[in-house]
C-alpha cells in the first residue's frame, strides 16, 4: 500500500527481535500446541523512498492490544490517518491546521467502500462494519490482460515490494542499512469508471 500511495522506495534501515522462544497455537484445529519460535517477530524499519519521505513502521506478532492508527502521514500542508490497509473502506481522517480538528471523510458511499460483509468471522477486522473487495485486483489484472493494458499490480511493482520486504529482514537482522536495487512506476488510482468496469 506505500508503494501505491508514495511511489518507490530506494532505502531502508531497521532492527528485529524475537520476543518469545515459544508460543501457543490461538485457533483452529491445533489450538493449545506450543511450537518453538525461530525468527524474528518484531521488526522496526525506517524506510526512505526515492521521493525522499520517510516512513517508520512496526510490524509485530508480539502486541496484545494497541491503539494506534494502521497508517498515519504527515505532510507540509497536513496529517491523513489511512484506514485499515488490510481491509477496503473505513474512513480517512484529515486535518490541515497545526494543533487542528480532523476532518472524517467517509468511504461506505464509495463503491470499493461499500460495506460488504455479512457477518463477523474470526478476523477481527472482518466484521459487518468492514468492505472486503479482494477480487477487484484480480478483476482489474484479467480486463487488463483481455484489454492489452498493462495492470497495477504487475511484475515490476510485486517484485519491488518483495525487494523492499526482504531489505527490511536483512538491514533489521543485520543492523546495515540497505539499498533498494529495483524500483516501480507508482500505479495510477482507479478511475471511478474503472471500477465499475472490474465490478461487473
Amino acid at each position: 500500500m506505500l508503494v501505491n500511495l508514495i511511489g518507490p522506495a530506494k532505502q531502508v534501515q531497521g532492527r528485529c527481535t524475537k520476543v518469545f522462544e515459544e508460543r501457543e497455537i490461538g485457533i483452529g484445529p491445533k489450538k493449545g500446541q506450543k511450537f518453538k519460535v525461530e525468527t524474528p517477530t518484531t521488526y522496526l524499519a525506517t524506510i526512505q523512498f526515492e521521493n525522499d519521505c520517510i516512513i517508520q513502521i512496526t510490524l509485530s506478532f508480539d502486541v496484545v492490544a494497541h491503539q494506534r492508527n494502521h497508517i498515519e502521514l504527515y505532510g507540509n500542508k497536513g496529517s491523513i490517518i489511512v484506514p485499515d490497509p488490510n481491509m477496503f473502506g473505513g474512513s480517512a481522517f484529515v486535518s490541515v491546521t497545526a494543533g487542528g480538528n480532523w476532518g472524517e471523510h467517509k468511504t461506505d458511499m464509495m463503491p470499493l467502500g461499500k460495506i460488504n460483509i455479512k457477518s463477523q468471522s474470526s478476523r477481527a477486522n472482518e466484521s459487518p462494519t468492514n468492505a472486503n473487495y479482494r477480487g477487484a485486483g484480480l478483476s482489474e489484472m484479467a480486463y487488463a490482460i483481455e484489454n492489452n493494458l498493462e495492470h497495477r499490480c504487475n511484475g515490476e511493482l510485486s517484485l519491488h515490494v518483495l525487494d523492499i520486504i526482504d531489505s527490511t529482514m536483512r538491514a533489521s537482522q543485520t543492523g546495515i542499512p540497505q539499498e533498494i536495487k529495483t524500483t516501480c512506476k507508482k500505479p495510477k488510482p482507479f478511475t471511478l469508471e474503472e471500477i465499475k468496469k472490474i465490478l461487473n
